[in-house]
């Protein structure tokens, strides 16, 4: 049988949870099929892609400060660009990943006369696009052949707009070369890690002032990631008299060695998608708090028996479950075994299975 070309579009491969999730998936999809990933805006991937993997750019530069006229000409400008390079591939199915990728997927399947499959990464509710974008997103994704969301909640919200057997739930994918890189008898640091980008989304300040107001006992906070707040999250550290005891690592292309070295995970996010890094740390055997925000954490941790929730943003709640598990080291491991337990579900294979089986149906 002749091998069925998939074509993904993705605004960005730079480093980020979509971007690590496509990552993962070509990576898992190209023994079955061609890929091509169009990208709409020019940058160096962040993670490792298989080298049979086309990457191909729309555009240079983008433009973060365009007028309305510019914007309507460039997201035109963008969907032609996109249809172009996809009937040049002969791509059989159209992917998208993220709001306006998904929508300009739905818009060259209808074009091309082609299936597309689109996969949104973050609670709608709670997502960064303008009100313009939502009314477009409710006009154009009940055309697409198929959703991919992570949750209940976020199934819950999408088939008010779309047909419910259009609509699936596939979890994150376990990046396959992260999975590979477990120890499990790593010596162990007194290290608190927070993955995420430095963004009021991740609220990493309740972190940092949890952290300050709690007998550390020589632990370190290491903060991974980067972004717009990162300047003032160091000045809040420097206020606080913690500039020895909090670092900031950046973006970090071997998260293995901090997952497989740390003692204590924590998410301090006001809303997620569904959290890979969570997932991450779990399956490295990390004890894990999560504030138990829209959507993910609580489909992952059951509280109190493979990790933490809290509430979001209680600085007080999180204040006594990180002491508790800072000092006691039974708890630690009774988290450790079950949180290892509870992941396996998340290997890539597995979830590349899932995403095969729809890819199959809508073809």
């Amino acid at each position: 049988m002749k091998r069925k070309r998939l074509a993904f579009i993705i605004p960005s491969l730079k480093a980020g949870g979509a971007e690590r999730v496509v990552t993962t998936l070509t990576n898992q999809f190209i023994n079955d099929f061609d890929i091509v990933i169009v990208v709409l805006y020019k940058c160096t991937p962040f993670y490792n892609l298989n080298t049979n993997i086309k990457v191909v750019f729309c555009k240079d530069v983008y433009n973060s400060t365009p007028s309305f006229i510019q914007s309507i000409t460039n997201h035109f400008q963008l969907i032609n660009t996109c249809r172009k390079l996809i009937a040049k591939e002969k791509s059989d199915v159209i992917i998208g990943f993220t709001t306006i990728a998904n929508i300009y997927s739905v818009l060259v399947g209808k074009q091309l006369k082609k299936p597309s499959i689109i996969s949104e990464r973050i609670h709608p509710q709670f997502g960064s696009i303008s009100s313009f974008w939502v009314k477009v997103r409710k006009l154009v994704y009940p055309k697409t052949d198929a959703l991919v969301i992570q949750t209940k909640d976020i199934k819950n919200y999408f088939t008010k707009l779309i047909k419910a057997e259009k609509v699936h739930i596939i979890n994150n994918p376990l990046a396959e070369e992260l999975a590979e890189q477990r120890n499990l008898n790593a010596t162990k640091n007194n290290h608190i890690i927070c993955v995420g980008r430095l963004e009021p989304q991740k609220n990493q300040e309740l972190l940092i002032r949890a952290f300050a107001n709690i007998e550390r006992s020589n632990y370190k906070l290491l903060l991974i990631g980067d972004g717009n707040k990162k300047e003032a999250y160091k000045s809040l550290v420097q206020e606080l008299n913690l500039k020895e005891s909090i670092d900031f690592i950046g973006n970090v292309k071997d998260i293995s060695k901090y997952y497989n070295t740390a003692k204590i995970f924590v998410l301090p996010s006001n809303y997620e998608g569904f959290p890979n890094a969570l997932i991450e740390a779990m399956y490295y055997g990390l004890p894990c708090i999560a504030t138990n925000c829209p959507s993910g954490p609580s489909e992952i941790i059951n509280d109190g028996e493979n990790g933490f929730l809290i509430p979001v943003n209680d600085q007080l709640h999180l204040e006594k479950k990180l002491s508790l598990l800072i000092h006691n080291t039974d708890l630690q491991i009774q988290f450790k075994e079950k949180a290892i337990e509870s992941t396996t579900i998340f290997e890539a294979e597995f979830i590349a299975n899932k995403w095969k089986e729809l890819i199959y149906k809508v073809l």
